[in-house]
């Protein structure tokens, strides 16, 4: 009598090898909205850092930068308030009065990346003052490569990368 209770244990036991296995979908959902959020918080940061109402100046042979250099820049925007005659100047989305107000930040965010680089993302109608101010803050914070974000032949579609005062490219 043992043995027919040890032999129908034992039935119970086996694992059905015939059928087909199981796919799981909760550790895949949990993976996929890791990777979901883990993008959305990156292309979120990227966002602030470029201003997409900007009008940016055309150029004819600019040169593309290398996406490893992304890294290292400092992107500053300017945009040009035809009303008040004056240039906003921001920086990874906080808004400064002049450039000279933005030379600590210049000079804090040089210190923690000494191979960073300022790209300049100016509106086509900004003054050349207000780029030679903000040039100036620039070389007053340690940064020397300066370059500039333009569009290749007027293309809102194509903006390219126009080499700078410090001959790297960027957008």
């Amino acid at each position: 009598m043992a043995s027919s209770t040890v032999k129908r244990q034992r039935k119970r036991r086996r694992v059905d090898t015939d059928g087909d296995p199981e796919f799981q979908v909760a550790p895949m959902v949990d993976v996929l909205l890791v990777l979901m959020l883990f993008f959305m918080a990156i292309t979120s940061t990227e966002v602030l850092k470029k201003d997409k109402n900007l009008q940016l100046a055309d150029a004819k042979n600019a040169k593309p930068a290398e996406k490893s250099q992304a890294k290292n820049q400092i992107i500053v925007n300017v945009d040009w308030d035809g009303v008040n005659s004056v240039a906003l100047f921001s920086l990874d989305g906080v808004s400064y009065p002049t450039a000279d107000a933005m030379q600590g930040v210049l000079t804090s965010q040089h210190q923690q990346n000494p191979a960073a680089y300022v790209v300049i993302r100016a509106d086509k109608n900004v003054e050349y003052s207000n780029i030679s101010d903000l040039m100036n803050a620039c070389g007053n914070a340690g940064i020397s490569t300066v370059t500039f974000a333009v569009l290749i032949g007027g293309n809102k579609n194509n903006p390219a990368r126009a080499a700078g005062s410090g001959g790297q490219a960027s957008n």
